[in-house]
């Protein structure tokens, strides 16, 4: 893989040289074109030359071409430095990261920014969902980001970039420019289009042996007659191989008011309506309009937004609408004033079950389940009583479910409904005293409720329950700057000081029902059994700061650039001071020549601290539930730390930045080293202090790597152009120390086997799990019963690549443009359950043998005393072992080549459309078409993320990746 990469870079690099020195000179894009104004911190306009900084910028048509829905996502392999997760969940989270891991325990992920204002990014699934155990993704908060509201974004990648914004932006800013009026312009433009989703990637099933343990079908006499019945009960399918002669009672032929199935014996043999045909082709609609009018000095325009997502799960749906003004106005020859307000509506309904979870449909398909199961029948899910109908009958004659819901139950009947109301926008007043000097007052809120409710019905597996969750977000910025630019002969200054008082609030309200309902159907909180369990938590902090920034310029030649801020905490004794300094040559304007186009080398240095949680320096008492009727308090496990200091990190910064033969090849280099110091961690201290942990600060952690972007335009003439684009991204992650002789830090259990952890030595998210034991000579080596032996705990890999890279091209011809992006990651780990329970329960294709499971396994090693292993384990003794001996068996690589994105778009000609409308564009799409060199095939790895916290790669049963597919056609007036 690595000789072909290099091999067609090299190829194209060459060819590019050749093109280039005979290219004509009606090729006129300027340098400066090129070079260009990019927004940075803050959302101040600076020329890319003076910045000494990595910074990347894509525009949004990359996005709503492509059809994105998600404005995080869409950002997977198209930039370089960030790693994007992005499980196809329906509005799931969305894990990003940029130049690797800094925190064990505080967030990893850069700081959101949508026209200025700090967009909450918030997650609301809990651990246990996030650990693969069970639980609906609920997706980050930035969902409510529109697509196709996207003028442009620029991505600051590391401190030096984003230390203006202080202690939050340690791990770099994504900033989103929105779409505004231009003056002299009137901009009518409706967007509308569809998608469609299919199941791509999921485990493979054997379809040879159908449910239960044993080879043969069990007897039962009903009503004086024998029949062959089934294992009901047993939710694996060791049982017998399918045989159309062999008649028995399906789960089915038991209930009398279903007539044409009671008591009648069908054959043994495969289902005709397997696993796939309980999944739907989701579809989406999205549907924009938007109008952009200049008014004199006035520019305004409102944009709304419809979209629907029909989720792959039946019944499982997202409805989302966007509303937007921009609006800004010259109110005097200085004063100027802009605002813009967003407003959001998003509403889902029974968005699936992930992980190893009772509602889990993943779980029930690919882990435990019976390989016979026709779905069509099982869509008969309910008595006309309400009562349930399930394959998984405690007996033929006793229909209570005992393992598994009939799925059709579980999307019908155990249902959950989240809402969340939002606005969020700024406003703001520019006043000009002269050409040099201005001040700007800015104001900036992000607010939003969101509301979350589940059912459990009466006569499910578990025990009946309605659960209501309430929570409440806000966060205001009040900003306030002066800026100073100005040039003095061959010098320029750029300067600006500021303050900005930051204040947030969270809110949020559980309940519970205990001990089951007690009237089927009605869900609130008072129909519980016992008095329903209630929780609420309420937290205020607040931020204190000033900032500036010093640039200064030498001939377009040399620029130097400062930035202190200093940030006040309300929840920290003692304040930060995060400085930045920056520096960069532009050698083109030195080194003249007619094939340097643009040449520049930057250095950078910062020095950020990431703050800690409201409250973080006091230890309160904890609420526990009633008992008896007196309320109960009790200890925290872990004690707060008074002296507890915020995580500092370090980044150290060198690029080169160069352009050759007019623009038609490029490159961007950058080498990065970042150090973090005084991790925040919870260590074990002596229980009888009250407590089982403490919080502390210890430990580093380090990264360094190296980010390139090489950008060539091998042909461009007046009707057709080829434009690549590659990106690569190598990071290399070290936890260096812990605390004392601590080696091990556990971020979480899987929900079975493994652990993920922080281990000294190694890269962070190292799983945690047994090993082969090897004799010598490298051979497997087998215990006394056969199976293999496991080693001690050891590090079984970590879920960090090697490298990210993608391949960008974009071809057009006359109004005809093609576009598609080749996604690529080498490395990193995953555990998965899925595959653990699938061969220990018959479910998984492997597990079929064959078709000669009777012959049985004699697994590939040596005995303790070197000879050849000749213990012969019958299959489902064989299947066992994938959960209680080796957790490398169930560990996998979690590299792929993905087709990310193909467009084609084509503008109509006038000749067509008429001179009434300005122009009509239609672009169909796919995303994630084909993967590639994945180590499992029936697991996409990206499907191993259910949160976008530190918690990753622990897949614990996820749905099938999928495919999506669509045209939008987009009408301007």
């Amino acid at each position: 893989m690595k000789k072909l990469t290099m091999g067609v870079l090299a190829s194209v690099l060459s060819s590019s040289f050749a093109i280039a020195q005979v290219q004509q000179k009606s090729d006129t894009v300027k340098t400066q074109d090129i070079e260009g104004v990019v927004v940075t911190a803050l959302g101040i306009k600076r020329e890319r030359k003076a910045l000494g900084y990595a910074a990347q910028e894509i525009k949004g048509d990359l996005i709503s071409d492509a059809g994105q829905t998600n404005a995080v996502s869409s950002l997977s392999g198209n930039v370089a430095g960030v790693q994007v997760t992005a499980p196809s969940t329906m509005g799931g989270s969305t894990r990003i990261t940029m130049r690797g891991i800094s925190s064990l325990t505080g967030e990893n992920r850069p700081l959101i920014i949508v026209d200025g204002v700090p967009l909450d990014n918030s997650n609301v699934n809990d651990v246990d969902t996030q650990r693969g155990a069970g639980g609906r993704d609920y997706g980050d908060a930035s969902f409510d980001i529109n697509p196709d509201d996207i003028e442009s974004i620029t991505v600051l990648k590391g401190g030096p970039a984003a230390a203006l914004y202080g202690s939050r932006a340690g791990n770099g800013a994504i900033i989103y420019t929105t779409k505004s009026a231009k003056k002299g312009r009137t901009d009518v433009q409706l967007n509308t289009g569809v998608a469609f989703e299919s199941i791509y990637i999921r485990p493979r099933l054997q379809n040879q042996y159908g449910g239960g343990y044993s080879s043969t079908l069990p007897t039962a006499t009903i009503n004086g007659q024998t029949y062959n019945i089934q294992e009901y009960e047993t939710d694996a399918s060791w049982g017998p191989k399918y045989d159309s002669n062999l008649m028995y009672l399906p789960w089915y032929a038991f209930d009398p008011e279903f007539s044409n199935d009671y008591l009648k014996p069908v054959p043994w043999v495969a289902p005709k309506n397997d696993v796939d045909s309980f999944f739907d082709t989701g579809v989406t609609y999205t549907n924009n309009f938007s109008v952009a009018k200049s008014f004199g000095d006035t520019n305004i325009r409102l944009s709304y937004t419809n979209t629907n997502i029909f989720g792959i799960v039946p019944t499982s749906k997202v409805k989302k609408d966007n509303f937007s003004v921009n609006l800004n106005t010259k109110l005097s020859d200085n004063l100027k004033a802009d605002a813009i307000i967003n407003y959001v509506h998003t509403e889902g309904f029974n968005r699936p079950e992930i992980g190893y979870g009772d509602n889990s449909v993943a779980q029930k398909f690919y882990q435990f389940g019976q390989r016979n199961l026709d779905f069509n029948k099982l869509k008969d899910y309910k008595l006309a009583d309400g009562s349930q109908r399930t394959w998984n009958r405690t007996a033929y004659d006793d229909p209570t479910p005992l393992y598994s819901d009939n799925p059709y139950w579980t999307i019908n009947e155990n249902t959950s409904a989240d809402s969340r109301q939002r606005f969020f926008g700024n406003a703001g007043l520019t006043y000009n005293f002269n050409k040099n000097f201005y001040v700007v007052g800015k104001v900036y809120g992000d607010v939003y409720s969101q509301n979350i409710s589940s059912r459990v019905a009466v006569g499910s597996q578990a025990i009946s329950n309605f659960t209501l969750q309430k929570r409440n977000v806000s966060e205001f910025n009040y900003e306030g700057r002066a800026h100073y630019n100005n040039n003095f002969g061959d010098f320029s200054l750029n300067s600006f000081v500021g303050f900005n008082y930051r204040d947030n609030k969270l809110s949020w309200l559980n309940g519970t029902t205990v001990g089951g309902l007690v009237i089927p159907g009605l869900y609130n909180l008072n129909n519980g059994v016992e008095n329903s369990l209630a929780s609420n938590y309420e937290s205020h902090a607040a931020v204190k700061s000033i900032f500036g920034s010093v640039s200064l310029g030498y001939k377009d030649m040399l620029f130097l650039e400062a930035t202190g801020r200093n940030d006040w905490y309300s929840m920290l004794n003692d304040s930060g001071f995060y400085p930045s300094v920056t520096g960069s040559f532009v050698f083109s304007n030195v080194l003249k020549a007619d094939w340097l186009s643009f040449g520049k080398v930057r250095a950078g240095w910062s020095s950020i601290a990431q703050g800690t949680l409201p409250y973080a320096r006091e230890t309160y008492v904890s609420f526990g539930s009633p008992f008896n009727g007196a309320p109960q308090y009790s200890n925290p496990n872990t004690a707060a730390n008074p002296d507890i200091k915020p995580e500092l990190k370090i980044t150290q910064e060198i690029g080169l930045e160069a352009r050759f033969f007019r623009n038609r090849l490029g490159f961007d280099v950058t080498y990065y080293h970042t150090k973090s110091k005084d991790l925040i961690i919870p260590v074990p201290i002596d229980p009888s202090t009250g407590y089982l942990f403490k919080t502390i600060n210890a430990g580093e952690m380090t990264n360094k790597g190296i980010e390139a972007v090489v950008t060539v335009t091998p042909v461009r003439n007046d009707n057709f152009s080829w434009d690549l684009t590659w990106n690569f991204a190598r990071n290399r992650n070290k936890l260096v120390n812990l605390y004392q002789d601590l080696q091990n830090y556990v971020l979480t259990n899987a929900p079975f086997r493994a652990q993920l952890v922080g281990q000294v030595g190694q890269a962070y998210g190292s799983i945690l799990g047994t090993d082969y034991v090897y004799d010598a000579n490298g051979n497997r080596v087998v215990d006394e019963n056969g199976f293999y032996k496991a080693s001690e705990l050891k590090s079984l890999g970590s879920i960090l690549p090697d490298y990210n890279m993608g391949f960008r091209n974009t071809l057009r011809y006359k109004s005809l443009s093609l576009s598609f992006l080749i996604d690529i990651q080498q490395g990193g780990k995953y555990f998965s359950t899925t595959h653990m329970w699938g061969m220990y329960s018959g479910m998984l294709e492997e597990t079929a043998l064959g078709g000669n499971r009777e012959a049985g396994v004699i697994l590939d090693g040596v005995k303790e005393d070197g000879t050849r292993n000749d213990i012969l384990l019958d299959a489902p003794t064989w299947g066992s072992t994938y959960y209680n001996t080796v957790d490398a068996q169930n560990v996998f690589d979690a590299s792929y080549i993905k087709l990310r994105d193909i467009t084609i778009g084509y503008d109509l000609p006038k000749s067509i459309i008429g001179n009434k409308i300005q122009g009509i564009r239609i672009s169909a799409f796919a995303r994630n078409l084909f993967a590639w060199n994945l180590a499992n095939k029936g697991i996409d790895p990206e499907n191993t993320s259910y949160g976008s916290g530190n918690i990753q790669g622990l897949e614990g049963g996820s749905l099938p990746s999928t495919r999506t597919y669509g045209i939008n056609v987009n009408f301007k007036f």
